[in-house]
């Protein structure tokens, strides 16, 4: 398995603190098969600039790649990171955020309403090459509320993301992301070894006992690929249809 999604990086983000507990959540990863973690800090437009952020977070993996305990797991990883959205998206180049050797860059939504310009900035990304990964996906009411929305992104050309945690909670509207393969990806976004500790085998293990074993291994399928920096295989996505009150 390769986790998409996370905060292990130390001491960058409200993540890991230390490169101890960085190394902790590694071993976790790595105890429950996943092979490969790109690492996502936060970033956002207005508190720093891209060569800054980079320059602070490539001083943070230097920190984890110095320990032997690191070396000893043998994992493969990429830099990325989690990007706030902002209309300033269209205006940088934003090369050095996305998933290292790929063109996929993650990117958070605001939680309480829909961004002003959505639609147009996402699509001046893919028209520049860009994959657009909108992270945690049910975090946002305004998408649950109108799954439409969601739909026409990802039949511009986005991708959207998932995080287990809700997965083995059971959130209604997670599995219908899956289902309506709205979502594509399934990743911890991890902070630490307390309340939001890595999860991806669960995670997968309750896609596949709800939806079955090929929803699970097409998300395996699609993260493998997206690491790569491969375009991933989308069947045609399934619009959702109001019935009675009630997306299905």
């Amino acid at each position: 398995m390769i986790d998409m999604h996370c905060h292990i990086l130390p001491e960058i983000d409200d993540g890991a603190k230390t490169v101890e507990v960085s190394i902790e959540m590694l071993r976790e990863e790595k105890r429950q098969g996943v092979k490969s973690v790109v690492f996502t800090p936060h970033y956002n437009f207005e508190r720093r600039s891209i060569e800054a952020f980079c320059q602070i977070r490539e001083e943070s993996l230097q920190k984890l790649k110095k320990t032997r305990e690191f070396l000893d797991l043998m994992m493969s990883v990429r830099l990325g990171a989690e990007v706030y959205y902002s209309i300033k998206l269209m205006e940088q180049d934003v090369r050095p955020l996305c998933f290292e050797g790929t063109k996929y860059i993650l990117i958070e939504l605001p939680t309480n309403e829909k961004p002003y310009g959505l639609m147009h900035t996402m699509t001046s990304l893919i028209n520049q090459g860009y994959i657009p990964i909108l992270a945690h996906i049910e975090r946002y009411p305004y998408f649950e509320e109108d799954p439409l929305e969601l739909y026409e992104l990802v039949s511009r050309g986005c991708l959207a993301q998932v995080n287990a945690g809700p997965v083995t909670s059971k959130v209604p509207i997670v599995m219908k992301y899956i289902k309506w393969e709205l979502a594509q990806v399934i990743s911890t976004d991890c902070h630490s070894m307390g309340r939001r500790r890595p999860n991806l085998k669960d995670g997968m293990a309750a896609v596949k006992q709800k939806l079955g074993e090929q929803y699970s291994l097409w998300l395996e399928k699609n993260s493998r690929s997206i690491f790569s920096g491969k375009y991933i295989d989308i069947p045609v996505i399934k619009r959702p249809k109001k019935i009675f009150g009630t997306w299905r």
